[in-house]
């Protein structure tokens, strides 16, 4: 069984669609939504073979309700594991609910490293010291994650560790090269998809653009996936004189699709970082990656192997490692194929779902973590 905060088409969410997806022709699936607000993926999981969706009710709900509510789902299903794709309180109260209910083996996604504020960081301290009394292990999605839960202080769930995130490799690639295929010729397409929040930093990418106009007037930026910050960030893009060349594209289905018209793939992100899901997606599309060196892209490009780092929140070197793989072929080629031997070595989808089962299921055939450090 898999809970999920919502059915809106964020990174974790999608993390889901794509496990289930994996195990519908393995196991009988039931996937549970706290959240019946956003419903964008509801179509996705219904057209699954084996798996159940059920959404919470309708209205705000005391954690004394969701907890009632979560235990009666869990005793009518009885399901033999049980995955908790949101980290927090809800994942407290979700656990507690299992272990009610008799389920044996519970383990939670931490998709975020926790703040270094004192009262949030405390609080973070708080969650993972619960999980650990619950008997929930922690699956973090990055190495860097991993390791900043553990420097909390107040240990982990026994058996937790990292576990990366994984596509279906083969799919996403097929459909990028296919669209890449109908690309416009002279037509230069910088992207990023990602949420719009202040765990991302859209701004210095929006300010990067700005700067590489006089090198490559005619490029445009995609900006691909919806949040708090939308307008914020059409406003800027008014105030820096780039909105003409800034495509807002919402929260997309056909994101393989518009990674095959990207020339270059920019992640502008934060310490805040967990994983960046999209940069193993580029990776199999084939676009070239730059992105923010903070310790979850450090990870997942191998320390700069597959893709330029530059420093987080400096406009100017993300501006000037644009250009240098926008007019540099011979460079973009070789970022590109060392990326899809990364991308096939640690982020397939079987990779991750066997970890998964290894974590879940203490018979199953032990999958070895991920073959890389987070470097400091």
């Amino acid at each position: 069984m898999h809970i999920i905060h919502g059915l809106g088409a964020g990174g974790t969410e999608m993390t889901c669609l794509r496990l289930a997806e994996h195990w519908q022709s393995r196991f009988r699936q039931y996937v549970v939504a706290m959240k019946p607000d956003a419903r964008m993926l509801e179509p996705e999981f219904n057209r699954l073979a084996n798996c159940v969706l059920t959404v919470g009710p309708e209205g705000p709900q005391s954690n004394l309700a969701t907890w009632r509510w979560l235990r009666c789902v869990f005793k009518k299903n009885a399901p033999d594991a049980l995955i908790i794709h949101v980290f927090g309180v809800p994942h407290l109260i979700a656990a507690s609910a299992a272990r009610s209910a008799g389920i044996k083996s519970l383990a939670v996604k931490a998709g975020n490293p926790p703040p270094l504020e004192i009262r949030p960081r405390r609080r973070w301290a708080a969650v993972t010291l619960g999980s650990k009394l619950l008997r929930c292990r922690i699956a973090s999605c990055s190495t860097a994650v991993n390791e900043e839960l553990r420097k909390l202080g107040v240990g982990m769930p026994k058996h937790s560790r990292a576990i990366p995130n994984g596509i279906d490799i083969a799919s996403l690639s097929a459909r990028a090269a296919r669209s890449r295929e109908k690309k416009e010729k002279g037509r230069t397409v910088i992207g990023m998809v990602a949420r719009l929040d202040a765990i991302k930093d859209h701004g210095t990418l929006l300010q990067a653009l700005s700067l590489m106009r006089p090198h490559v007037p005619d490029c445009e930026l995609w900006i691909v996936g919806d949040g708090e910050r939308a307008m914020a960030l059409e406003d800027q893009a008014r105030s820096l004189g780039v909105a003409d060349r800034i495509k807002f594209l919402g929260n997309r289905s056909d994101v393989p699709e518009l990674l095959g018209q990207m020339d270059v793939y920019a992640f502008s992100t934060t310490r805040a970082e967990g994983f960046g899901i999209a940069l193993i997606e580029a990776m199999a599309a084939g676009v070239a990656i730059v992105a923010s060196d903070v310790p979850a892209c450090r990870e997942v490009l191998g320390n700069g192997e597959a893709g330029l780092i530059v420093p987080p929140g400096d406009a100017t070197k993300l501006a000037e490692a644009i250009v240098e793989l926008l007019q540099n072929q011979e460079l973009r080629a070789n970022i590109c194929a060392a990326a899809a031997r990364r991308v096939q070595r640690e982020y397939s989808i079987e990779k991750c779902a066997a970890r998964w089962e290894a974590l879940l299921f203490q018979n199953a055939p032990p999958i070895g973590p991920p073959a890389h450090q987070c470097a400091s």
